[in-house]
Formats: C-alpha cells, structure tokens, sequence
C-alpha cells in the first residue's frame, strides 16, 4: 500500500467535532460508524464505537477527549485530546485550538516494529458564516512521516464544509478538502508517482431522530490511488452510515 495505509493512517472525529459546544456545560456521545474514515482514508477493516466529553465554558473555552477503535497498524485504540476557545462577532463564527492524536499500543503493532512514533500534534482555526465553514489544521509532524531526506514530514489540511438544513430534521453535509505535505508521499496517478498532496470529499444527509440521537449516511471518497499488484487504480467512495447519541453530564 501507499502512505495513505502506511505512514500516514491517522484518525479523526467527525466534521463537527472540533467546533466547541453551543452551550455551556458537559457532555457527552456514544456512537458507531459502519466505516471510520478520516480524510478520505479508512482507518480500520469494518464498523468503529467511538465516544466521547466535551466541557464547554460559558466564555467559549472548551476541552474535550474522543475516542475509537482503529486498524492501521497502530495498535487498536485512537484517543483524541483537544482544546480551543470559540466565539462570534456578528454572523461570522471563529475557533481556534490544538489537537493530539494519541496511541497507546502502537509499540506493540507494526509502527512501533518499525520504530515510528504516530502520535501528532495539529493547530486548528477554524471561521464559519451561516451553514458553511472553512477550516486550516497544521502539524510539525504528520503521524510519524519523514521526508525522502529524513526531516519531519509536515503537513497542512484545508477543507470547506456546510451543513445544509432540507428540512427541520434532515440536513445535507457537504465537504471537500486538500491535505498538502512537506514531501511527494501521495499516490495520485495510475504510473504510481507520487505528490504532495491528494483531495477527499464527502457528501451525505443527517436525519435527528430525537433531540439526542442522530442516524447519518455519507459518500466518503479521495484522489488517493492503490497498488492492485499490477498497476496502480482509484480508490473507491466508500459508503458509510452512522448512528450518534448525546446526553448531559
């Protein structure tokens, strides 16, 4: 396989994840994914529990700590750390924060074999008007990747997203995104070179059932290409429904 799988892997909540909560107080979420992607990539062979809690201040200051089952050679378990500060001026929303992507058994899995150390720290801000977000996330050192000259792989991820409501309890869930690294390590094309960065997109409608359980359906996909043995082909979208539950701590 090509970096996606290899070095690169990596985890994430869901596009909401990071937004800071719109109100104050603790929560928390439990749920499943028939697939766990993040940025186009799947991050393990089938269906993922993840969970979380976030505590948001009234001043908009919030932490929060996430976690799911994964399968990239990592060990098994992802645990998201972040924290950040969100507030509005006017009809235009502003987040900024930082997020650590944390491993705990990747000594005992293929990473650790390898003597690579996955776990990453990202910077976020992220500014939204209306339904529509754009968002900028940075790391120093992109899950353990190196350049061809043996300096830390960085890494830059810029996606537009929006939320559209259809009606009162149906929403279409747009995004698009560029993940850009230091160094040629993304397959794009069918002769197998490599570039700096790839696209993924998703698509997909969110159906509340109540006001703490939300069913959600996506079309998750990227420019990525993978080795089939002979050449190189496109990766296919993949197709992923979800189920979430939120409740007050």
């Amino acid at each position: 396989m090509e970096f996606k799988r290899s070095v690169l892997g990596a985890v994430l909540v869901g596009a909401a994840a990071f937004s800071g909560s719109a109100f104050a107080g603790v929560t928390g979420n439990v749920g499943a994914v028939s697939e766990y992607m993040f940025r186009g990539v799947s991050q393990g062979s089938g269906a993922a529990i993840q969970g979380g809690v976030d505590y948001a201040h009234d001043s908009g200051v919030y932490v929060g700590l996430w976690g799911s089952n994964v399968d990239w050679g990592v060990g098994g378990a992802e645990t998201d750390v972040y924290a950040g500060y969100a507030t509005k001026f006017g009809d235009v929303g502003f987040d900024i924060g930082a997020l650590y992507y944390y491993y705990a058994e990747y000594k005992e899995d293929a990473y650790g074999a390898a003597g690579i150390n996955p776990n990453t720290f990202e910077g976020y801000v992220k500014v939204s008007y209306g339904p529509v977000a754009l968002q900028y996330y940075y790391s120093p050192h992109y899950f353990g990747g190196e350049e061809a000259n043996g300096d830390d792989l960085s890494n830059s991820y810029i996606a537009l997203v929006g939320a559209f409501p259809i009606t009162d309890s149906v929403n279409l869930n747009v995004s698009v995104g560029d993940t850009i690294s230091s160094d040629d390590v993304y397959v794009t094309k069918s002769d197998g070179s490599t570039k700096k960065s790839y696209v993924d997109y998703s698509l997909g409608v969110s159906k509340a059932i109540d006001e703490t359980l939300t069913a959600s359906f996506s079309v998750i996909g990227s420019t990525l290409k993978y080795d089939n043995g002979t050449d190189y082909e496109s990766d296919k979208p993949k197709f992923v429904i979800g189920i979430k539950k939120t409740f007050a701590l």
